[in-house]
């Protein structure tokens, strides 16, 4: 019995962990398709010109560079948003090992390198 409030801790952590997982997943299908989207645009030889966009269940003509930005601000968009997510996600994933009473992931934190970083340590490892 004196267990069960912390079985009730796991258990809806877990359930967080696992809506945010999931949460990020959708995000990033639907970025996958914007960059497919924009990937054709770029790829269409008509300069100008309009071309058909889909809200919701609508077809619309709408000018090939006013599409670029628009899709070009809802990627930028989504790639915070999904940032947002994995750093939430790495909050609750530390907050599940700690009601387990398990030790702190190592190494879990981590973030990579910007390419301005990687350009100075190709610069020290080549000389």
């Amino acid at each position: 019995l004196l267990h069960f409030p912390l079985l009730c801790l796991r258990y809806s952590n877990l359930s967080l962990l696992i809506r945010c997982s999931g949460h990020i997943v959708d995000l990033d299908v639907k970025r996958n398709r914007n960059r497919e989207a924009l990937r054709a645009l770029h790829k269409d030889p008509r300069p100008d010109g309009n071309v058909m966009v889909c809200f919701g269940n609508m077809f619309i003509h709408l000018p090939k560079s006013t599409t670029k930005e628009m899709m070009q601000k809802d990627q930028e968009h989504l790639d915070e948003e999904i940032n947002n997510l994995r750093k939430e996600l790495r909050v609750k994933v530390n907050h599940l090992f700690e009601a387990q009473g398990k030790a702190e992931l190592k190494g879990f934190n981590l973030n990579p390198m910007t390419p301005e970083e990687m350009k100075l340590i190709n610069r020290i490892l080549e000389g």
